[in-house]
């Protein structure tokens, strides 16, 4: 699963961009102008990660409190909760370190990543399904064919959209001159499509919407409204939702 790391899962969301793993590590030992904004940015994104455990913290001794007074007041028409003070002061004091901490995190990335302009390899990428929003997961897309990558959603997406393959290719979306033409089946990794069980589904205008279409295909197919139905048969309202 990707962006279980703190500052991973800011990085992506304010930037689209999905590393596995914190990338400029492997700079830090260099003794040159980027190995200074990558040492930089591995204590930034460790000091964020730390952050976000103590806000977390933070926040969890508030919501604790909100819920004793809620009860106090229910019991009594009254508000007298010890330590509150304290309880909030801390809250809103966590929550500032970590806005500092998550520009800084963001402006430092962004330097580094100027000199690292390319993290995809030519086979392999990896995308968030929804920019700029984490919660609904990745897909890593593998290169079967030029203009052709094979899909598979990480168990975060696969959860968001309700289908049963976690970490198993879906399909595959092939670039064209109409756009982006997603086509689901289930397979294996670096094999041809397989005969039977494939379904063509509508062009989309981006590469997301297209592994957001094998997705919804396979929550639609395991469904009780599938009907043993091809994508053609379709109405134009689940067509709509397919490929939004």
């Amino acid at each position: 699963m990707f962006l279980t790391d703190p500052a991973l899962r800011r990085i992506a969301a304010d930037t689209n961009d999905v590393l596995p793993e914190p990338l400029w590590r492997h700079d830090t030992a260099t003794p040159d102008p980027v190995g200074d904004i990558a040492r930089l940015l591995h204590r930034t994104a460790r000091e964020f990660t730390d952050s976000t455990t103590a806000l977390d913290a933070a926040l969890t001794r508030v919501d604790a409190l909100t819920s004793r007074s809620r009860r106090g007041l229910a019991a009594r028409a009254d508000l007298h909760v010890a330590g509150y003070h304290q309880t909030l002061t801390d809250a809103l004091t966590a929550r500032e370190r970590h806005l500092v901490l998550g520009a800084m995190l963001i402006t430092t990335y962004r330097a580094w990543r100027h000199h690292r302009p390319a993290l995809d390899t030519d086979n392999e990428r990896y995308l968030l399904l929804y920019r700029g929003d984490p919660a609904n997961g990745v897909a890593t897309l593998r290169r079967r064919e030029q203009d052709t990558w094979q899909v598979q959603p990480d168990s975060n997406a696969a959860s968001a959209f309700d289908v049963p393959y976690p970490n198993r290719v879906v399909g595959e979306v092939t670039d064209t001159a109409q756009g982006w033409t997603p086509t689901a089946y289930i397979g294996p990794l670096h094999q041809p499509t397989p005969p039977g069980m494939t379904y063509p589904l509508p062009v989309v205008g981006d590469l997301a919407a297209a592994c957001r279409a094998l997705l919804r295909w396979w929550h639609l197919r395991h469904s009780d409204t599938w009907r043993n139905r091809t994508p053609d048969q379709l109405t134009s309202g689940e067509l709509t939702h397919l490929t939004s």
